[in-house]
């Protein structure tokens, strides 16, 4: 008797083998779970402050960052603090975590490390913080939530009818317009551009008249050697051209020639030479660098004479007639030799220093380097310091040597610490005023932040 056979069923295929064993973590605050993971990746776990962490919680003696479960060639180690309570068990005896100190726990500073198998489980403390956590067998994957095919439909299905029929005829009116306006640009061999510019600017014409030039006319020879030639009167030159139907001011042909006739007869006047080689308006004569003695007996043949300030009534005092001084000059016979003329007011001069660097030194470690602030004192505050020294030379010419100068300066660039000392007493104290204004760049340690800095710089005096 044949046995009935029995449906098949759809079964998923299983894996080969056993499942492998993954770490299981629950974290919670106060006794309330807040998060838990299943660690299907062999990968170190992190728990602390930062946002970077496998777990990030906000606890108060939880550093910034630790690894709590390192990975070393594919098994997992537990590393806890110091300041941590709680159990392990290895999957038959559980131990705390003094007695794994004691026991098989490696010391490593800052936190102990002990060996995890694939049955330990166990239970970590710190404050409000508890972490437990197993190795458990991996559940299978769930796979993605889809939507049936009768809900999901087309491609096609995605688009509005109406907005599509719209779009098209939007699309095929466009490209309608653009050919039809390529076509009659084409047919009419003229551009839009070139339309719109002729509509808008207006060429000018003009009317150009080219008036052959007068011959040049000789004068007669006169009786005797004393005849010479005349000069050549200037030629006209040709009229500009003018704009057709355009103003001319109400001249015409002959007016222009008879204007330019006028102003070669003036400019021959003011600079040619007569018959005579001689000239009433020859300026020649009297241009920069001309011969002064020539000049000179110009004048006498004239019958002139040559008066100081006089000759026309006009001067710059008086009526123009020279006069006698009546100034007392310098006295030149007293014991010490020429006097001033200022009544002997001219002192003499006081005798100036030099300074220059002999040393620079930064006291503390920040971007404002000796060389920045040595920069800022010879451009904006060095006049003030030979000021101060120039004061002390009037007293004693031949004074010299070293001033060393002391400065802190703030977080804003300010000096608050200002003191100078090695020279006399005087010139340390005027420095030392002198450094409560100064300014300098902002000092900033190596992490930006604003800082002070404080600097030593030593400088030798010595007169001229």
């Amino acid at each position: 008797m044949a046995t009935p056979s029995r449906p098949q069923t759809n079964v998923a295929a299983q894996p080969a083998g056993p499942r492998p064993r993954i770490l299981r973590i629950g974290v919670l605050l106060g006794g309330k779970i807040v998060e838990e993971k299943l660690i299907r990746e062999r990968t170190a776990v992190t728990i602390g402050q930062s946002m970077k962490n496998t777990f990030s919680v906000p606890v108060e003696g939880l550093p910034l960052e630790l690894t709590l479960f390192a990975l070393d060639q594919g098994k997992y180690s537990l590393r806890f603090l110091n300041k941590m309570d709680g159990r392990l068990s290895d999957g038959g005896n559980v131990n705390t975590l003094d007695q794994l100190k004691a026991r098989g726990a490696q010391n490593h500073g800052d936190y102990w490390q002990v060996p995890l198998g694939e049955a330990s489980r166990g239970k970590l403390s710190l404050g409000d913080l508890t972490i437990l956590f197993q190795f458990v067998t991996e559940p299978p994957r769930q796979p993605k939530p889809m939507l049936p095919a009768s809900v999901r439909g087309t491609f096609a299905d995605r688009f509005d009818p109406r907005l599509s029929v719209i779009l098209g005829v939007s699309i095929i009116c466009h490209f309608a317009i653009v050919i039809v306006a390529l076509a009659t640009d084409l047919e009419t061999n003229d551009s839009l551009a070139e339309r719109a510019y002729n509509l808008t600017f207006k060429q000018e014409a003009y009317d150009v008249n080219v008036q052959p030039p007068e011959p040049a006319k000789v004068a007669d020879a006169g009786a005797g050697s004393a005849a010479k030639k005349e000069p050549d009167k200037a030629k006209p030159t040709p009229a500009p051209p003018k704009k057709a139907g355009g103003d001319d001011g109400g001249r015409n042909k002959k007016d222009d020639v008879a204007m330019q006739e006028e102003a070669a007869k003036y400019a021959d006047l003011l600079t040619g030479e007569g018959t005579d080689g001689k000239s009433e308006g020859d300026m020649s004569r009297r241009r920069p660098g001309a011969d002064l003695g020539q000049q000179i007996a110009d004048v006498r043949e004239g019958g002139q004479q040559v008066k100081v300030g006089g000759g026309a009534g006009r001067g710059s005092r008086g009526d123009g007639d020279p006069r006698v001084g009546t100034g007392k000059g310098p006295n030149i016979n007293g014991p010490g030799g020429t006097e001033s003329a200022g009544g002997g007011k001219g002192a003499e001069k006081a005798p100036s220093g030099r300074i220059s660097v002999a040393d620079k030194q930064a006291l503390d470690e920040s971007s404002l380097t000796p060389d920045i602030v040595l920069a800022k004192i010879q451009s904006a505050y060095m006049a003030g310091l030979k000021r101060c020294y120039k004061e002390y030379l009037k007293k004693d010419a031949s004074a010299r040597g070293k001033v060393t100068l002391s400065l802190t300066i703030n977080a804003t660039g300010r000096t608050v610490k200002g003191s100078a000392k090695g020279f006399a007493a005087e010139v340390d104290q005027c420095i030392g005023n002198l450094m409560s204004s100064w300014r300098f760049p902002v000092p900033k340690d190596k992490d930006g932040e604003a800082t002070e800095a404080a600097f030593a710089i030593t400088l030798q005096l010595v007169p001229d």
